[in-house]
């Protein structure tokens, strides 16, 4: 390829076209800083679609540079000298050329960097002087502009990533549509296109369990403010515990009828007074039964200001294809025992420990039920609490367990997974709720629980002690 000293200096006076150029001046590729400066700047180059190192001119001024110009100079620029330097640098191998075009009686390298980058290159290895890295090994080298709109090298950045991409999925496209119109010559060039786009475009990656269980909690969510507003409620300000859970395995038919609802509710341990995915058929208040929607069972119950003791808000979902799902009020802010504090200011340290506990239990209670292998089966589950910021951790509701005071919570919402086998005793669920607990209790000050004491409180949950 033969190179014009004015064809370069065209491109650089018109930098919108698709090869770019950069000057340096006089470089000595055999020294440890004039190889670094050629590989990251042909790098850098390449990742932006080709284009011309000159070695020879000032950056700044574009004029000559006339000093210390080697005596040899096709020698030390010999191609083969810096393809060799490149390859050994390149993630990705690629060939240049070097030209030695002629400007007032002197002859300059010209390193000549081909397009067609189809994934960003960078540099393989290491280039060390004296105690620091001007190479680094998996950095990305782009180019970019100067504070006078000057093109130099530098480390790719955040905002560098999408021109990169469209550079290589053009060059991809590109590949693509010279395929096409080799061998289906007679489409039109828009056809043509767009059967490339169809070919580039890759298939989803499958989202992970935890983004299944987030989505699921923002649909029941979303389902559970419809009907707060369907019923025109209004609830105190409260924060909120949530349980998602979805079996993971083979799940035997099941259908949202009367008969999975009785098989629930037979099969709920009711380790509590108030279980977790209460049965609220016997309530006398019609609107707090359950219901089908959409093949779900769903069911909002709202007890407060009723003179009991321990009021509640529930909302539950039931689908029978192994989906659950709860929504229950912070018992530390809903009215009905003369020993709740404040609503919004505390957070009992007890209470999580043992919901977490009963959710799992009952889960698995719920999956056994339901005909699923224990050996096949998991039960992935989401923890969401609410409205946390600014909350002391206390201990309310059981007095005779201390906690220091002081903690606050900075954070207003945790959400953390788990997954539990069908297979696990009962007697194991506390290192399960200890890894659960572990990430709320973490937000108050750092605060952190004894193994011990969880595992006790567990126990004594399952043992209704």
């Amino acid at each position: 390829m033969e190179v014009d000293i004015s064809r370069i200096q065209e491109l650089i006076e018109r930098p919108g076209e698709s090869l770019s150029v950069e000057l340096k001046r006089w470089i000595d590729p055999d020294t440890t800083e004039g190889k670094a400066k050629i590989v990251k700047t042909v790098l850098a180059l390449r990742n932006h679609g080709g284009g011309y190192l000159v070695i020879g001119f000032d950056n700044a001024t574009l004029e000559l540079d006339v000093e210390n110009i080697p005596a040899n100079i096709k020698e030390k620029f010999h191609l083969d000298h810096i393809q060799g330097l490149i390859s050994k640098f390149a993630s990705e191998p690629f060939e240049i050329s070097v030209e030695f075009p002629e400007r007032e009686g002197r002859i300059y390298p010209v390193i000549v960097i081909p397009p067609g980058v189809k994934t960003p290159v960078s540099a393989k290895s290491d280039l060390h002087e004296g105690g620091r890295k001007i190479i680094k090994a998996d950095t990305i080298y782009v180019r970019s502009l100067t504070a006078n709109n000057t093109p130099s090298t530098t480390q790719a950045k955040w905002k560098d990533w999408a021109k990169i991409i469209d550079v290589c999925f053009d060059n991809r496209e590109a590949d693509i549509g010279r395929f096409l119109r080799r061998h289906l010559g007679g489409l039109s060039p828009q056809v043509i296109h767009e059967f490339a786009l169809a070919i580039l475009q890759r298939p989803e990656p499958e989202p992970s369990i935890e983004e299944i269980l987030q989505k699921y909690i923002k649909e029941s969510e979303e389902r559970y403010e419809s009907v707060v507003k369907e019923r025109d409620l209004k609830l105190p300000d409260h924060g909120t515990w949530e349980v998602g859970l979805i079996l993971g395995g083979q799940i035997p038919q099941h259908s949202a009828n009367k008969t999975f609802l009785n098989l629930l509710d037979s099969n709920n341990p009711d380790y509590t007074g108030w279980p977790v995915w209460l049965d609220s058929r016997g309530f006398r208040d019609r609107e707090n039964h359950p219901y089908v929607i959409n093949g779900t069972w769903e069911s909002l119950i709202v007890n407060i200001d009723t003179g009991w003791v321990g009021d509640q808000i529930d909302f539950m979902r039931l689908d029978p294809k192994g989906k659950f799902y709860l929504r229950r009020a912070l018992e530390d802010d809903i009215p009905g025992n003369q020993r709740v504090p404040e609503p919004i200011k505390v957070l009992d340290f007890g209470l999580p420990i043992y919901r977490t506990a009963e959710a799992i239990a009952v889960g698995i209670a719920f999956g056994k039920a339901m005909g699923c292998d224990p050996e096949k089966t998991k039960l992935f589950f989401a923890f969401k609490w609410t409205k946390l910021r600014g909350r002391k951790l206390v201990s309310w509701a059981n007095p005779g367990r201390y906690i220091s005071p002081g903690r606050s919570a900075y954070q207003d919402d945790v959400l953390t997974f788990i997954n539990v086998p069908l297979e696990t005793p009962l007697s194991t669920l506390g290192d399960y709720v200890n890894e659960v607990v572990a990430q709320l209790f973490e937000i108050f000050d750092g605060f952190s629980l004894s193994n011990n004491v969880i595992e006790e409180m567990t126990q004594r949950l399952i043992q209704r002690k």
